[in-house]
């Protein structure tokens, strides 16, 4: 018994070391000349390797730095919204899905990716459902 208990203590330990060294970038660090596609692919990468905070600064910055660009905008909006899914944020992702789909049922719709309104919606109701919030079909 006391040896099952140290494994899992030393388990524990050596998980908590691994989270805790996972570097999250000021967005000062992160170079000015970097594109919204080089901050998505660093936001990506990020993402993959189970760094949840690195992936919403590169998001995050994306959504500053290139703020006129609408596409791009809409992206990071839905990647951050994922992120709350993830970590099973539900009501954070609620409200940005909402506002991603409010931007595709407005005039500057056409301007947008349509891949995203679709994504928005199916996990706007995932998010709905968790929260057990009616919404219409």
């Amino acid at each position: 018994m006391k040896i099952k208990n140290i494994a899992y203590l030393c388990c524990m330990i050596m998980t908590f070391s691994l989270f805790s060294c996972m570097t999250v970038p000021k967005e000062s660090e992160i170079p000015e000349e970097a594109t919204a596609a080089d901050l998505t692919q660093k936001a990506q990468e990020a993402f993959d390797s189970g760094n949840y905070r690195a992936a919403r600064v590169y998001y995050e910055t994306i959504l500053k730095r290139f703020a006129d660009d609408e596409s791009a905008c809409v992206a990071a909006q839905y990647e951050i919204a994922h992120l709350h899914i993830k970590r099973h944020q539900w009501k954070d992702a609620y409200t940005i899905l909402e506002k991603i789909i409010a931007q595709y049922e407005g005039p500057m719709a056409m301007h947008l990716p349509p891949d995203y309104y679709k994504l928005a919606k199916i996990d706007h109701t995932r998010a709905a459902e968790k929260l057990r919030i009616k919404t219409k079909q």
